[in-house]
Parts: C-alpha cells; structure tokens; sequence
C-alpha cells in the first residue's frame, strides 16, 4: 500500500515536472544568457535519455524512503501495531541545563522547546527545507544584484564620461581644428583626447590571449573627471602612475597576476611589448588597461597620438541624442560617436528578462517552504492529536492552541532562515561564477535589502502555511483526549 502510493505519487509528480519543466526552465535560463549571449533561434529539444534519469532519481527517492520506513514498522509484532502509537518520551534538553535562562521561560514556551528537539527527525527535515527556500530566494535576489551592479557601477560609478569619439587625426594641426569645434559646441562641457586601442594579453607560461581595450590619457590631471580608477573590495582610489599600468580586476584574475607582474600586449599589426602592473581597479564589462603617455612611449618606441576623444556633456541641457550624434559626425575627423546613455538603455532592456527569472525563483522557493511545513505540520498535529485534544480539555482556547503548534513552526523557520543565509551565498556564489564569460565580472555581494527580502517572504510562507493549518487545529474534537494510551 505505501510502496505504491509512494510510487504512483512520485511517478505522477514526475511526469508533471517534465511537462512543466522542459519549455519553462530552458527558456528562463536563456533569456538570463541572452544578456551576453546573442541567441537567434532558440530550439528546445526534449531529450529522452534526460526524462528517464529525471523520473528514476524521482522514483528511487521516494520509494525507497516509503520502504524504508514500512520495514522499520514491519519488524514490531502485530499486538504492538495494532495498539494506539504512545508519545515519545521526553528528554532533558541543553537549556534545562541553563538554569537562570530556563527558569525565567513560561510553561508554554518550555514545552515548545522541549517539543522541537524531541523530535529530531522533524526538526531537521523543517530546518533544511526551509534553508532550501531561503537559499532559493538568496540566490534570486542575488542574481538580480550582481548583474544590475554592472549597470550601476559600471556606467555610473567608473565611467563618468557621457560618451567618446572615434578619430582620424593624423597630424597635431588636424587634432587642434577637432579640439577647437568640440570647445565651440555648446552642448559638451569637458573632453579629453585618448589613445585607445584594442591588444592581446598573456603572462609569459600561459598560451591563451585574452583581448582588452588599452587606454592612454593625454593628461593623467583629469583622467578622474572621465573615469573613476578605485579598487573593489576598499574603494580605495587609485592614481594612473607614470610608471606602470593599471589593469582591470577581471583580467588579471584571467591572468593570475598581481601588482608587480609582468603582462605581454600584442597589438593587431603583430607588435609586442612587456608593461609592468602597478595595480588593479574595479570593472564590470570587457578589459581595461591604462598607461601614461610616459610610459607608454617608453614601452613601445612609438611617439604618442590620440585617437579618440571623451566628453562630458552639459547636466544642464535636454539633448535629442540622435540630433547630438549627428551634429558630432559632421566633423570631417569624427568617424563615430559613442554615447553611454544609449548603451545604459539598452543593457537596461536586456535586464527586464532577468525579473521573470527571480519570479520563477521566488514561486520555487514558495512551493518548497509551503510543501514542507504545511505536511510536517499536518504530520505533527495527527501525531499529537491527542495532545492536543488533553489541552483543548485543560482549558486552552483556539489562539492559544495554535500559538502552541505554531511556536514551533517559527522557531524552525528562524533556524532553516539562518541557515539558508548561508547556503544561498554559497549558490549564489556558484551561480554567478558559472554564469560569468571572460570578457565580463558580475557584482560579487548580495546587497543587505536582498537579505532582508529573502527572509521576509520565507516568513510570510510560513504564516501563510500556519492560517491555513489554524483550520486542522480548530477541528480537532475534545473526545480524542479519551483514547490517549496514558
């Protein structure tokens, strides 16, 4: 009887999940790539091999628990199963031994404490079912911040510039004629001529190059109205020296190099050159490296010449940004203009498919917390029943009969919440380092709101768990005290 039920339950469960499963997850977890990804056609495919490992594992777990069980209660004699299931007997508990703490709690509460770890069983199923809800939801949430903290650092933290011009100066008289047009517009407020080019790094024992964009200041005086150089983990602000380099974080974590290695660039014509790091800032999209005019020259033998141009446009002004551009290319030495406000939009698009992610995540970790508590509450209360009917004799009303069970309830929910803190920074570490592609670093903290959020909603489960349970209690007849075995 168990056996089947356990089997037909979990075999049902199973063939729903697959149904459920196969067009729902796939198409999240590609809209959540498709923030770095570009996915043309989107093809899910329903493998065989994988429904069948999927419903065995579904199948196996609970079949074997159900057996488990079943022969446990098969090895008593038939006399002693026919008789009425007598309490578990109670225990003297760790806070018994803490007199002053102990003796200061109310009868009630004694019991709940005395309760939740006589039954160990439960008290372990609830606490790690909860942790899997709270984890669930840390890891949404968590998701959510570390990839809105490359749109929010990365556009308004570190890049303060508003957009950047691509030349072809090819002399000084052609460069002063560009500056001198850019100072008569009046809609930018500050520029600063750049050289900028694209190049292959690699450390000397490691074969793979990884691309970055190198960037040379004209004057390191105002680089930090342009771009904000500052460590990650301190914020601790950083100087573009004339010696040395300064790289982003995530490359040299590709690298594996740190303040005084050596990096080899090669550029696109096939020229290379060795640069030493001085240190390492904060940064979110592609790879950056900065070098002074100085040492630039100094490393390649090549007289420095800007080729592109940052700007800051005025705060004060409502700019049509398609007109804007198209003033900008005017100018016979412009060939294109790139505006961060347009890239800003568009990431922000992309990141609207993220939300039906965390939805998805949220709705999960629900379901999980409801099924958990709402069977290991049903299981305690036709357990206890009798129990609860003697107290229902002794006196106590229908509030204080469900602060009884429910005291439990909240005090596992705290211990599985705490616990699922933990291991939902550990998912969501896993995650995002899975998720993250060389050429980008995701944000690696889960802000203090996401926390918060995380275990509102794992409480508010189970206070939904707890109304419905309210009914259960309320039914529970007086006369059940009369079968109790004592």
């Amino acid at each position: 009887k168990y056996i089947i039920y356990a089997f037909l339950s979990s075999f049902s469960g199973a063939i729903l999940g697959l149904v459920i499963g196969y067009p729902l997850f796939p198409s999240i977890i590609m809209n959540a790539y498709g923030i770095m990804y570009t996915i043309p056609d989107r093809v899910i495919v329903f493998h065989w091999d994988y429904a069948i490992y999927s419903i065995i594992m579904a199948l196996v777990t609970t079949t074997v628990a159900a057996l488990m069980s079943t022969l446990q209660e098969l090895k008593a004699t038939p006399a002693i199963l026919m008789q009425p299931k007598a309490p578990k007997p109670g225990k003297r508990i760790f806070l018994e031994r803490i007199t002053p703490l102990w003796s200061r709690l109310s009868f009630s509460r004694k019991v709940t404490f005395r309760n939740i770890f006589r039954y160990k069983k439960r008290f372990f199923m609830t606490v790690f079912g909860i942790a899997g809800c709270t984890a669930l939801l840390i890891t949404g949430f968590g998701l959510r911040d570390s990839i809105n903290d490359i749109m929010g650092k990365q556009f308004d933290e570190i890049f303060l510039y508003d957009g950047q011009l691509v030349t072809n100066i090819e002399s000084s008289q052609e460069k002063e004629r560009l500056l001198e047009s850019l100072r008569k517009e009046e809609r930018i407020d500050s520029f600063l001529p750049i050289f900028n080019e694209t190049v292959e790094t690699r450390v000397k024992g490691k074969n793979r190059f990884y691309e970055a964009n190198l960037m040379v200041p004209e004057s390191l005086d105002h680089l930090n109205l342009f771009i904000d150089l500052h460590t990650r983990l301190d914020q601790r602000k950083i100087e573009l020296p004339k010696q040395g380099a300064i790289i982003t974080e995530k490359l040299a974590n590709l690298l594996g190099i740190s303040p005084g290695d050596s990096v080899t660039l090669r550029t696109t014509e096939g020229t290379s050159y060795d640069i030493v790091v001085a240190d390492i800032a904060e940064n979110y999209l592609t790879h950056y490296i900065y070098l002074s005019p100085e040492y630039y020259e100094e490393v390649t033998g090549d007289t420095y010449q800007a080729n592109s141009v940052l700007f800051n446009e005025k705060k004060d002004l409502d700019l049509d940004e398609k007109e804007f551009k198209e003033s900008l290319m005017e100018n016979e030495h412009v060939l294109a203009v790139v505006l961060l406000g347009t890239l800003k939009n568009q990431f922000h698009d992309t990141l609207k498919s993220l939300d039906f992610v965390i939805l998805v995540l949220i709705i999960s970790a629900g379901a999980l917390a409801m099924v958990v508590l709402y069977n290991l509450t049903n299981i305690n209360i036709t357990e206890r029943i009798r129990e609860i009917a003697t107290i229902k004799v002794l006196g106590f009303r229908d509030g204080e009969v469900d602060s009884y069970i429910y005291r439990e309830n909240v005090i596992l929910t705290l211990f599985g919440t705490l616990l699922g803190l933990v291991l939902g920074l550990i998912f969501h570490r896993y995650v995002i380092h899975t998720m993250e592609i060389d050429s980008m670093m995701f944000g690696q903290n889960v802000h203090l709101v996401s926390y918060i959020w995380s275990v509102l909603l794992t409480f508010g489960f189970s206070a939904f768990v707890n109304f419905f349970m309210h009914f259960s209690l309320k039914r529970v007849n007086m006369v059940e005290s009369l079968k109790s075995v004592e």
